[in-house]
């Protein structure tokens, strides 16, 4: 580099004279989140740690900002003493949105984002497991699944995968089941994942 001491010395017949500079180049920042992929995807619950890479001379302040403003206490989130690490200890909903590590020092300022998704695992809502039906009658089970993205259903009868055909109706959700006019042989166990 060129940071250093430089002196200029000029010299004649009656003596000689000195001067010396100290010589500081700074660089703006430049800054890494993560690996540098984009979006980011957590799970609800989970916890999360985003890191920042940031270069330059003098070193920079580094500041997180969501959706535009600072992190506060009131975000969830904690920052490492560096400011190089974001950690969210619980994931929830709300973390959801676009982070922004902003560096900082007497050469510039530079920024790095990265969004972040957050999904939730699939969960089932209980409801009746036992149903008693009239032969000839319709059956009408429901399988209350929820998650983000929204979870695809597959409804079993024992071992055996269900699809919509005669005599049963299959919701475009797949949360709900109806089998219409049922037999003995309909009788057994039905599940949904």
């Amino acid at each position: 580099t060129d940071t250093g001491l430089y002196t200029c010395t000029a010299t004649n017949a009656a003596g000689n004279a000195s001067l010396s500079y100290s010589l500081h180049v700074q660089a703006p920042p430049q800054l890494l989140i993560g690996d540098g992929e984009s979006p980011l995807t957590a799970v609800a619950n989970d916890s999360l740690r985003i890191r920042c890479r940031a270069m330059g001379i003098p070193t920079p302040r580094i500041q997180w900002l969501k959706d535009g403003r600072p992190l506060g206490e009131q975000d969830g989130a904690v920052v490492s003493e560096d400011g190089r690490t974001l950690l969210i200890a619980r994931v929830g909903l709300g973390h959801e949105g676009l982070y922004v590590c902003q560096g900082s020092n007497q050469a510039g300022v530079a920024q790095a984002e990265v969004q972040v998704l957050v999904q939730v695992p699939p969960n089932i809502e209980p409801s009746a497991v036992e149903l008693d039906i009239l032969e000839n009658g319709t059956a009408s089970l429901q399988c209350l699944a929820s998650g983000l993205p929204s979870p695809d259903i597959t409804w079993y009868k024992g071992r055996e995968q269900l699809s919509a055909g005669p005599g049963r109706t299959l919701s475009r959700d797949g949360k709900h089941l109806e089998i219409h006019h049922a037999q003995l042989s309909d009788a057994g166990s039905y599940r949904c994942v």
